[in-house]
């Protein structure tokens, strides 16, 4: 029996219930990779998980690894699985029933898998699936954002932020962001037309014109999403990725909430914009997956800037 080095947790619970732990090496089955993973990328997702938001779906027997975006070589494949090649740089998004990236090696799906574009590093590649799969659900997969129309972006600066930014400025949106102070830097030369710190200024006061698509990324309460209804056009378009508010009467506006989905149609339009270079990588710091309990516990405390990779080496 060949073990493998994880990280994962037994019980739920505070950053701290992530250990290093041993599991066996899985084996892949029909239709299924092996991977020998490179690195992962953390998701506030990562987080709920570990505290046990999802804990209807997950299974603590004998313990659960986190993690879902993944980037590492294909090192076996089970029967029927003919996509790809022994060797291939892949990346993906794995399901979060099963066990995930915090670990050595990981089976998913062939078709949840996609080729790594040359000239994308193993930590670039691994900071794209959920990010760039979430703002695609939201901007893009229902028409939500046209050509040329404007969006606000409300959480600008984590990674599906930086991911609606990349693929608005591919729809050439006019485009306004609201992070917080501590985070302005990770947006300076995106070409924005407006960025409004919510910390020091008002939105609704600062915000200079009305906007077609409000995304909101940031856990705000139900009646502290109503006031931002007035930023939005006519007919504009509210969608966000933390609950939707309930609407004035007589309103126009559409509402759209967006949860992230594995969707191997949309994972490839994402490396094909990668390809054409019309996208790029979202990691903005990377860290041995030794800290895993460090940066879980920075995102609590809201210190965690931008999109954080681990190297899965132990």
């Amino acid at each position: 029996m060949e073990e493998m080095n994880v990280m994962a947790f037994t019980e739920f619970g505070a950053p701290d219930v992530l250990r290093p732990m041993k599991l066996e090496v899985p084996k892949p089955q029909e239709g299924e990779l092996l991977v020998k993973v490179k690195c992962a990328s953390f998701n506030p997702s990562d987080a709920l998980m570990r505290k046990g938001a999802f804990k209807k779906i997950i299974s603590l027997d004998p313990l659960h690894v986190p993690g879902v975006d993944f980037s590492g070589l294909i090192v076996a494949k089970g029967p029927h699985a003919e996509r790809f090649q022994i060797d291939d740089r892949v990346f993906g998004y794995l399901d979060i029933r099963r066990n995930g990236s915090y670990e050595e090696y990981v089976t998913l799906l062939e078709e949840d898998a996609c080729k790594i574009p040359a000239g994308l590093t193993f930590e670039e590649a691994a900071s794209i699936p959920l990010s760039y799969l979430t703002a695609y659900e939201a901007l893009m997969k229902n028409g939500t954002l046209k050509q040329g129309q404007s969006i606000l972006i409300y959480g600008a600066t984590g990674g599906v932020g930086l991911a609606s930014i990349a693929l608005a400025k591919t729809m050439e949106a006019k485009i306004y962001a609201v992070a917080g102070t501590e985070s302005l830097s990770l947006l300076e030369g995106k070409d924005l037309q407006k960025i409004i710190d919510y910390k020091k200024e008002n939105i609704l006061e600062d915000m200079p014109t009305k906007v077609d698509v409000l995304l909101n990324l940031a856990p705000l309460k139900k009646e502290d999403m109503v006031p931002l209804l007035s930023i939005l056009k006519e007919e504009g378009t509210f969608v966000s990725t933390t609950g939707v508010p309930d609407l004035p009467e007589g309103s126009s506006i559409r509402l759209h909430s967006v949860q992230t989905k594995r969707n191997k149609d949309h994972l490839a339009l994402i490396t094909k914009l990668l390809e054409e270079n019309k996208i790029s990588s979202l990691r903005t710091s990377t860290w041995p997956i030794a800290d895993a309990p460090l940066v879980h516990r920075l995102h609590e405390e809201g210190k965690l800037l931008g999109k954080a990779v681990f190297q899965v080496d132990f």
